[in-house]
């Protein structure tokens, strides 16, 4: 008998190859053809990321410093204190009945009544007139309650602020976290202005990935046409300009999250010498590594929308 010839052994190497579907490989290549393209022209590319990083930067420093708004509000939420100012004829034990009787208020967490002797001392301490105020022959300062609300949301607090308002005995009431409540405000309205800012940004990224792309493809129409020729589809085409998009996306959001940092490290040192007489340790914060991802991941799905609209818009007119 003949001997059987042996069969030859693939080569492992082609066999994990051709394992890879098609389009993976086709992918792959392009998104390598177009990274070389962009770091062709360093200038250019250079100018194209620093306008989208700077456009994204200026919403995530918005969102960023409510961010830290909403971190002091959270932190002084529960200080609010409503102070009620006695008329000079309630005397101390009228006061303290007053002050017993707020109690019963679901309302009212607790109560702190302050003598008028009492008021005149505490100023004198914090002042350093001690030996000027004992001199006086009268004390100016009413008794006061000072009440802390079982609710410190601004609703609830003012529905007090009204029901103690029509005690006979009170003559002034202050609300210690109105600050609060302007802070508050001034949080809502730059959350309204970074949401239209994104807008605008968002369309204004769309205009300039949009033109890039609209350049590249010019500079390429002789490509284009042979590419039509031999029966490239339009998507075959947009392909490579698809991937210019999305690499100048994802760095120009890489570039915004970096220089985010930096003009919070800026802020943030001039921002300690001034919390440092209110002997305040807070400090800004920037975006998270969450935050940081998503920065990025938006700016490449800009570019990508903004790729894929412009290529398809000019490649479709490019007759073969």
């Amino acid at each position: 008998m003949k001997p059987r010839h042996a069969t030859p052994m693939r080569n492992s190497g082609a066999s994990s190859t051709t394992a890879l579907p098609r389009f993976l490989r086709t992918h792959r290549k392009v998104a390598h053809a177009s990274l070389r393209r962009i770091l062709g022209g360093p200038i250019s590319s250079s100018m194209t990321i620093c306008v989208i990083a700077v456009s994204l930067l200026l919403p995530a420093l918005l969102i960023s410093l409510n961010n830290n708004l909403s971190k002091v509000l959270a932190e002084y939420q529960h200080s609010a204190r409503i102070t009620l100012y006695l008329h000079d004829t309630v005397n101390e034990t009228s006061g303290l009945g007053v002050s017993k009787d707020l109690l019963t208020n679901v309302a009212i967490e607790s109560t702190v009544f302050v003598s008028s002797a009492q008021a005149l001392m505490d100023f004198g301490v914090a002042s350093g007139l001690t030996h000027v105020l004992a001199e006086m022959e009268s004390n100016p300062l009413p008794a006061s309650i000072i009440v802390a609300p079982a609710d410190t949301s601004p609703d609830a607090v003012a529905a007090l602020v009204q029901h103690l308002q029509r005690l006979p005995e009170v003559d002034l009431v202050q609300v210690d976290s109105q600050w609060l409540q302007r802070l508050a405000a001034v949080s809502q309205l730059i959350t309204v202005i970074g949401q239209g800012l994104i807008v605008i940004v968002v369309f204004g990224l769309f205009f300039i990935v949009g033109n890039t792309i609209r350049l590249a493809i010019e500079n390429r129409r002789d490509e284009i046409r042979v590419i039509k020729l031999v029966g490239g589809t339009d998507a075959f085409v947009a392909r490579p300009f698809l991937y210019t998009g999305l690499f100048y996306g994802l760095a120009g959001g890489l570039l915004a999250a970096l220089l985010q940092v930096i003009v919070l490290i800026g802020f943030n040192s001039s921002l300690q010498d001034l919390l440092r007489l209110y002997e305040s340790s807070f400090e800004l914060q920037g975006f998270d590594i969450y935050s940081t991802i998503l920065l990025i991941l938006a700016g490449g799905a800009i570019g990508w929308a903004g790729a894929m609209l412009a290529s398809l818009r000019h490649i479709v007119m490019i007759d073969p």
